[in-house]
């Protein structure tokens, strides 16, 4: 239960990335998932604001009238990098 509970958070973070109107504004896409991991895609100058969006989107993923957790999602991440192969 505690992996799916996992799986729930990863995709309603998604959908807050994926329906976020400031990445769209930005001109920011969600590219994919792998496992805990989303991938983005967009212009380099507006990198930082829409990082700032995307850890937003996933430290705080309560869509649908769900309730928040005692414990708070610690997110990190990075948006220097040109491709996934770097960022590894």
């Amino acid at each position: 239960p505690i992996q799916g509970g996992a799986a729930d958070v990863a995709m309603m973070a998604m959908l807050k990335i994926n329906n976020s109107e400031l990445l769209k504004k930005l001109g920011w896409i969600l590219l994919m998932q792998v496992h805990d991991e989303v991938i983005l895609e967009g212009p380099e100058e507006t990198s930082e604001e829409a990082f700032e969006e995307v850890l937003k989107c996933m430290q705080n993923p309560w869509v649908l009238g769900l309730d928040k957790t005692k414990v708070p999602l610690l997110v990190d991440g990075s948006c220097v990098h040109d491709n996934w192969y770097d960022a590894k």
